[in-house]
């Protein structure tokens, strides 16, 4: 009998507990704002990676010409005097 009554305890404790956490506008506030704050840092991460790529970019744009002659001719569809381009049909 005194184990039941014990289980019965630690059950309306852990109940009571989950009450008082999700029904606690500060509780609550504190999940939102720390899901908030991963994605935001998710978001971070990613902008810091472009970052760095562009800025590999820029230092190859300014620094390579092999690089510079391929992305005119990608971007811009640029050919030098005497080249032909040949266009496929998919």
């Amino acid at each position: 009998m005194a184990k039941s009554s014990q289980n019965r305890m630690w059950l309306i404790t852990i109940v009571v507990a989950v009450l008082i956490l999700t029904l606690n506008r500060g509780f609550r506030d504190l999940v939102i704002r720390t899901i908030e704050y991963l994605k935001q840092k998710k978001e971070l991460e990613a902008i810091k990676l472009r970052n760095a790529n562009l800025r590999k970019e820029i230092y190859m744009l300014e620094n390579d010409e092999w690089y510079i002659d391929y992305t005119i001719r990608k971007e811009l569809g640029y050919l030098k005097p005497g080249e032909v381009e040949y266009r496929f049909k998919k």
